[in-house]
């Protein structure tokens, strides 16, 4: 006989476990735990500053914190063990000299270095100021309701610039998790990257209030439940790979002085996904997964600069805007320049509600979108981190005093880390290591690092050598050091970094790597520079600065996440051209021309910034070439005015032959006309699309071999005759159906790209 009390208890258990178990799976992921083996020259807070951090969630641990962060130096490395960090006063980020602190490195253990406040109810955490070329890494704070602020970037000792932030957790702020402003300051905090980063129960995620506040990348994080997820107010901004849930107000409130890019972007139940109030800037939404927006009037609210939108899928509208058929896009100004492609509207009538757009379709592309819907997620809960540790200095004699010749001590260090062929690494703590003779990286599964900033290798041998070699990088990483560089004295080397092709599978990975090119105006010396990279190849840069030279590259891939400063240059007469060379985010200041495309070989940029430089693309090629293709959407071109003839040419065309795509873009205030000249007999055709003109005209000096088309683009400020740029119908031309289908093969170009990125970056 069956006992069905017994029968039921035992299905309830199931149903329990069952429910457990879904509740388990369906949990939000979380910043990683990072497993680091302590280094040589890493300032614990437990051990080497007194008094010592305890990290226990009851001792006071603000006196003991704000004493190691007074006394680093620039190049310094606070380390931060597993523990729990009581904050009762903010804590002071600054260098003690009252100047800039460049090239720190915080770190600690992700989700297990956490922090939480303690203190008086609107207190900051953190107050920064003068931070500059620096690193946050694996850090988890929770102001518990009361602290208002997270990170307080204030800019008094000077700009801030090239900041990282990497697997950090921000909680319960009650104005911003992150916060640049200061009311008296006019300087800024400018190429900062959230990489990573969680923000939960915040009134706003990051919010960049002062003008100069450009250039901000946000790669891979999560915000859950903020009132604003990102509020720019001065800046601009490119957000991909993220996620947004439940935001109370909008996921991204947008008063771009810049352009800006949403790419692979999800958001699920929150207000709105996007809102544009007063800008002067272009915008691009691509691949972005929006359902369960609260707002009737829209999830996307435009302001009247020109947008991009393509492979969107809008989901699950509320209830009004699915009764009535509204539809998820509300444009507020008559004559909205809106070119869109592939995008998915479910039920509702149509893309847009409100005053009718100029609206431009461009044809489905050979590619799609990737990302699989607004429930996705970037975050990553797992890295790697290297689990044992080569120490130049320690293990192998190394001085670092930059008088010895460290150059065997080193190649020894690297030899041992690839023969541990395990998730190892050669270190180089930080100082100034002499090399003489150039040393050889190859092998497996190990990375070759320093502090960063502190760490740097200075060539004193013959003229014209070589500081590094790779060859054949199975899986090898280079972080955080500076190799070459701007200020490290006179040094003859010609090449800071070569890397060569491989005949079998190749994967390297460039992050935090310094070399040539800073502020620098010679684009073909020193730098990294790759030869003969093959089909075979796979070269990763999530940070890399300085010159970029590809040779005979065109079957590798290639992608750069953040590219900052120095001038890339492609070159090489291989036509065997079926690879990718990619960029996301990529700046340029102060050079004679951003970007050389030889050769006419190809290149797809996504988000290209370029001020301050002399001239910013030059297109070259010769009658043998194949035709390639270059698709640049940027986020602003400025060059100074200037007699000389040799600047101000914003597009240099020299007998390429291809395409040229360039916009989304900004063409800002100087020069007044933007100069786009072209010489040779090579057929080229440069299409100017969804482009925002401030303060400036195009001027075209194309000779009969080229085509110009301008699409979609618009005007703002003053023309170069000193009347107001008003005209709204100039440069609207409507494509034949050839250049569609160019249009098309510049969005797969993008839609590549993208591809890529997750691949590589998000698997």
């Amino acid at each position: 006989m069956i006992d069905l009390r017994q029968h039921v208890r035992w299905l309830l258990a199931l149903l329990a476990v069952a429910i457990v178990s879904s509740v388990t799976l369906a949990a939000p992921p979380q910043i990683p735990s990072l497993p680091w083996q302590q280094r040589s020259d890493w300032i614990n807070v437990k051990t080497d500053v007194e008094p010592r951090a305890v990290g226990d969630g009851q001792a006071d641990d603000t006196a003991a914190i704000q004493q190691a962060f007074s006394g680093v130096r620039d190049g310094s490395v606070l380390y931060f063990p597993p523990g729990t960090y009581r904050l009762t006063q903010p804590i002071s980020v600054r260098n003690p000299s009252g100047a800039r602190w460049i090239g720190g490195l915080v770190i600690g253990h992700g989700r297990d270095s956490k922090f939480v406040w303690d203190g008086a109810a609107g207190g900051r955490m953190f107050v920064l100021d003068g931070v500059a070329y620096s690193r946050f890494i694996g850090l988890d704070l929770d102001g518990r309701g009361k602290a208002a602020v997270g990170f307080h970037y204030e800019a008094v000792a000077g700009f801030q610039t090239e900041v990282t932030h990497r697997h950090l957790a921000f909680r319960s702020f009650t104005d911003a998790a992150v916060l640049e402003k200061h009311p008296a300051s006019g300087q800024a905090l400018a190429e900062t990257t959230f990489e990573n980063c969680l923000f939960e129960d915040c009134e706003r995620g990051v919010a960049f209030l002062q003008f100069n506040d450009y250039d901000y990348t946000f790669d891979g994080c999560e915000f859950r439940r903020c009132g604003v997820g990102l509020d720019n107010v001065h800046g601009n901004f490119y957000v991909r790979n993220c996620h947004f849930e439940a935001s109370r107000v909008v996921d991204i409130r947008d008063w771009s002085e810049h352009c800006s890019s949403i790419r692979r972007t999800t958001s699920r139940g929150s207000q709105a996904f996007v809102q544009r109030i007063s800008t002067v800037a272009s915008l691009t939404i691509q691949d972005c997964h929006v359902a369960g927006w609260k707002n009737p009037e829209g999830a996307i609210l435009l302001s009247r600069p020109p947008v991009l939108l393509f492979d969107c899928v809008f989901a699950d509208p509320p209830q009004d805007a699915q009764k009535n058929g509204l539809p998820p896009v509300r444009v507020h100004s008559d004559g909205q320049r809106l070119l869109v492609s592939n995008n998915q509207v479910g039920s509702t009538s149509g893309l847009t509600q409100g005053p009718k757009p100029l609206l431009l379709e461009i044809p489905a592309g050979q590619r799609q979108g990737v990302v699989k819907g607004s429930g996705q997620s970037f975050l990553r809960e797992t890295v790697t981190v290297p689990k044992r540790v080569f120490d130049a200095r320690r293990d192998f004699g190394a001085k670092g005093d930059g008088q010895t010749d460290d150059t065997a001590a080193i190649q020894k260090a690297i030899d041992a880390a690839a023969a541990a062929s395990g998730d190892a690494i050669a270190y180089l703590p930080s100082g100034n290591y002499v090399i003489q003779q150039t040393l050889k990286i190859t092998g497996q599964r190990f990375y070759v690092g320093g502090s960063g900033w502190g760490t740097k290798l200075l060539w004193r041998g013959p003229a014209d050598g070589v500081m590094v070699e790779i060859r054949d990088p199975r899986h090898v990483t280079l972080e955080e050091l500076m190799i070459g560089s701007h200020d490290a004295g006179p040094m003859n080397n010609d090449i800071d970094i070569q890397q060569f092709g491989s005949a079998q599978a190749s994967h390297i990975t460039y992050d935090g790597v310094y070399a040539f090119g800073m502020y620098q105006k010679e684009p073909f010396r020193k730098g990294v520079r790759f030869m003969n990279l093959t089909q075979h190849d796979v070269v990763v840069m999530p940070h890399i600065q300085g010159n970029l030279r590809f040779t005979n590259c065109g079957r590798a891939t290639v992608l750069a996440n953040c590219s900052y400063e120095g001038s890339v240059v492609v070159d090489g007469k291989d036509r065997a051209r079926d690879g990718l060379l990619g960029f996301q985010t990529r700046l340029a200041t102060v050079v004679t021309h951003g970007l050389y495309l030889r050769d006419s070989h190809s290149i797809v940029m996504s988000d290209f910034y370029v001020e301050q430089a002399d001239n910013g693309y030059q297109f070259e090629g010769s009658a043998d070439d194949p035709p390639g293709r270059a698709t640049i959407t940027g986020a602003k071109f400025h060059s100074f005015e200037s007699p000389d003839p040799a600047k101000n040419t914003l597009i240099d065309v020299r007998n390429y032959r291809g395409e040229l795509f360039i916009g989304p873009y900004q063409f800002y205030q100087d020069p007044k006309k933007m100069r786009m000249k072209q010489q040779g007999s090579n057929p080229v055709e440069l299409l100017l699309l969804a482009s925002s003109w401030y303060g400036a005209k195009p001027d075209a000096q194309l000779g009969p071999s080229a085509k110009i088309a301008y699409i979609g683009n618009e005007f703002y400020g003053t023309a170069p005759d000193g009347e107001p740029a008003t005209d709204r119908s100039a440069f609207l031309e409507l494509p034949s159906e050839a250049t569609l289908a160019k249009l098309r093969a510049a969005l797969d170009d993008l839609r590549r790209l993208g591809e890529a990125d997750l691949r590589l970056n998000h698997p």
